[in-house]
């Protein structure tokens, strides 16, 4: 490491590197849908190993609360370890369990129930769009829905031949999606063995950071790691739990009012509700539609609802979970939520947020203290007393 450092402070180092770094990126950029196809497959046939990861990540906390709670009375270190992950796989099978039993035969039902009644859908949409030119021409309102009729019957003919013409496509990308399914399943399966075998990995990853790095930035790191995974973790807590009462709120509305595809509903605003600011949009949205084809007063009333619910949901669940913000200006929001969604898609979206409160932590804690000596090296010759200058 320390010839390193003394070859990097050569007159030449930087100027080789940049050259370095120029040859590299022209040899990426003349082939790139080679590098692009490379590392796609890279990605693919590492992306359970990744997975594990994210999952140990996630669980990790779930196994700590067993130690601490139900097996704080086990005096041996291992055996509580052991214990508390399968507690844990446990409890994800229970929950999975349950979702299953209660929630997938209601939403296959809903689901079926939306396709075959599809036909008489579409037509009192017409008959509603026939009682609304009735209407207008009863008042003497001058509005021609005619191009209404020809745009829905267009848009339905187009959408039965792109399925039929695309049928092959469909079946590929839905055999794509059950082999992600599948690789997921896989990398569950890896982050439990990791779970387990956390002591073992955190030891060998301690010993590479001693090789290289010194025994007081390894100290800095884990504190300013710690913070980091105290904002991560309480960011991914807060936005599930809000998303668990979201939707348990919306079932029992629905369910009480006796709405039509209540559980497949409530399904959809929670889990869109997990997307920051445009989530809870795209689960009324969701909802409305299901709703205003069966009844468009029922759909009415879930508008209204859906609107009460995020209005305190925002301005009293969401306030108590995060307990302020995670120092992200709110303007900021929506930026980062569309450049997330343009590199990562999905999980980006996600993780915009708490990512850029992860590395606001790392420019407060690292770069800005290095700019700040960096800036007083630089103006100290011109901070010297006259007299000092002039014995130098």
């Amino acid at each position: 490491m320390d010839k390193l450092k003394h070859w990097l402070r050569k007159p030449w180092a930087g100027t080789a590197a940049a050259l370095c770094v120029a040859v590299l990126l022209y040899e990426i950029l003349e082939h790139f849908s080679s590098v692009k196809g490379g590392v796609n497959a890279v990605l693919t046939f590492l992306s359970p190993v990744f997975t594990g990861v994210v999952v140990a990540y996630l669980f990790d906390p779930v196994s700590e609360f067993f130690k601490r709670t139900l097996l704080k009375k086990v005096k041996k270190e291992s055996a509580r370890h052991i214990w508390g992950v399968i507690l844990t796989i446990i409890c994800v099978v229970l929950v999975l369990a349950l979702l299953l039993v209660s929630l997938i035969p209601s939403i296959a039902k809903s689901v079926s129930k939306l396709i075959g009644n599809w036909d008489s859908y579409t037509a009192k949409l017409k008959d509603l769009l026939g009682w609304a030119d009735d209407f207008a021409k009863k008042h003497n309102i001058n509005v021609d829905l005619s191009n209404v009729h020809n745009l829905i019957d267009n848009a339905l003919n187009r959408l039965y031949t792109v399925v039929k013409d695309n049928l092959k496509n469909i079946l590929g990308t839905l055999g794509s999606i059950g082999s992600d399914i599948s690789n997921f399943a896989v990398g569950v399966v890896f982050g439990f063995c990791f779970l387990a075998a956390k002591k073992t990995l955190l030891t060998i990853l301690s010993l590479l950071r001693r090789a290289v790095f010194k025994t007081e930035r390894i100290e800095k790191n884990n504190l300013l790691l710690e913070r980091c995974h105290r904002v991560f973790i309480r960011y991914v807590g807060a936005t599930l739990l809000d998303a668990l009462i979201v939707g348990i709120t919306t079932l029992i509305f629905t369910l009480a009012a006796g709405m039509p595809y209540a559980p497949l509903i409530a399904v959809m605003v929670a889990i869109t509700n997990i997307i920051p600011t445009f989530g809870p949009m795209i689960g009324a949205a969701i909802g409305i539609f299901f709703l205003i084809l069966e009844s468009p007063v029922k759909a009415l009333i879930f508008f209204i609802f859906i609107c009460v619910l995020q209005s305190i949901d925002g301005m009293i669940i969401k306030t108590k979970l995060f307990k302020g913000s995670l120092g992200i200006p709110g303007v900021w929001t929506m930026v980062l939520i569309i450049l997330g969604g343009k590199i990562a898609g999905m999980a980006g979206i996600i993780l915009a947020i708490p990512a850029a409160a992860i590395f606001a932590i790392l420019y407060r804690e690292t770069i800005e203290p290095r700019l700040e000596k960096r800036k007083e090296k630089i103006n100290a010759p011109e901070t010297l007393p006259d007299a000092d200058r002039k014995e130098g």
